[in-house]
Order: C-alpha cells, then sequence, then structure tokens
C-alpha cells in the first residue's frame, strides 16, 4: 500500500479525536488540542482549566472499526475494549477517562481507568508480537504486530452520559 494509504488510516484516528472534542467542547469542557509527550506518544484531548492556565487530566480516544450499536456486546471475536499499549505513557501518567467511538453509528462510550493497572483487565495478545495486524499489515505491505493491550470488559464499560458526567465533575474538583 502507499503512503497516502497510511496517512487515510492516521486520519481516520485525528478524525475521531477530532469529533470528540468537539463534542465535549460543546458540553464546556475546556478540550484541547492533541499534544506530543516526552514519551513521543500523544495526548489525544488534554482537558484545561476553565482559564487555561493548567493541564488538569487528559482523555484517550479510540476508534472502533466494527459496527457496534450496543457496547455491552462484544463484536465477535473480541475479547474486551482496546484501551491502550502496555509500553505507553498512558501506564505512567494513565488519563482520567478512556472513550472508545464508532463513526459507522455514532456510538460512543467510556470507562474510568484505574491509577494502576488492574488485575481484572488483561493483557493480549498473551505474548509480544503473537498476533498479526491484518489492517496495519494490509496497508502497509509489511508484516505489523499487535502490541501488548489492557483490554476492558463490558462490565467496565459506562455510558456517554456517565463518561462525560465524571469528566465534567474531575473539572470542577480541580
Amino acid at each position: 500500500m502507499s503512503a497516502s494509504d497510511w496517512e487515510k488510516f492516521l486520519a481516520e484516528g485525528r478524525q475521531t479525536v477530532e469529533i470528540v472534542r468537539k463534542g465535549l467542547r460543546n458540553r464546556g469542557i475546556n478540550a484541547g488540542e492533541s499534544i506530543m509527550t516526552d514519551f513521543g506518544t500523544d495526548e489525544d484531548i488534554p482537558v484545561y482549566s476553565s482559564d487555561g492556565e493548567r493541564k488538569l487530566f487528559w482523555i484517550s480516544v479510540k476508534t472502533v472499526t466494527v459496527s457496534v450499536s450496543n457496547f455491552s456486546i462484544l463484536p465477535n471475536g473480541y475479547r474486551g475494549w482496546m484501551c491502550g499499549e502496555v509500553e505507553s505513557k498512558q501506564w505512567v501518567n494513565p488519563p482520567s477517562a478512556i472513550i472508545w467511538y464508532c463513526p459507522t453509528t455514532r456510538l460512543a462510550w467510556g470507562t474510568i481507568p484505574p491509577r494502576r493497572l488492574s488485575k481484572r483487565w488483561f493483557i493480549f495478545p498473551d505474548r509480544w508480537g503473537t498476533v498479526e495486524d491484518k489492517r496495519k499489515t494490509k496497508i502497509l505491505g509489511q508484516a505489523t504486530y499487535v502490541y501488548p493491550s489492557w483490554l476492558v470488559l463490558p462490565e467496565h464499560v459506562i455510558s456517554k452520559q456517565e463518561i462525560i458526567a465524571h469528566i465534567q465533575r474531575l473539572m470542577r474538583s480541580n
């Protein structure tokens, strides 16, 4: 696949972040633009104090490429909702919330990650590099492997309304 195909793939994630950012801003949340960290990764949506002087926390946004109409029911073959690579700074400096968004159905849902890794969440794949990411492999034209990720089970997922209320409470308490 060409570089333009890879750029389309990356643009999909950026578009999802922008949809979520706009929704948060419409609800009075001071949601900033994505920033790069010292870890070489991005914070999808940093949230700032109402005066914009302090970064309070950040929100991780995940695009779901399958059609989801009920976030409590995992699609066939899913073991949980992916929330981030274990090697990521996400677990050094955890976000306040993770939001998943399905562009096909426009459904959003979320979770509040623990301060420390939860033993109730599990790593997939069980060993590094054992599962090929077929979508990225097809786009890049070379074998690409899935990183170990923490997956969130449906019983730890909350609705869009609940995750927004959580973010609003965090803003008021800061």
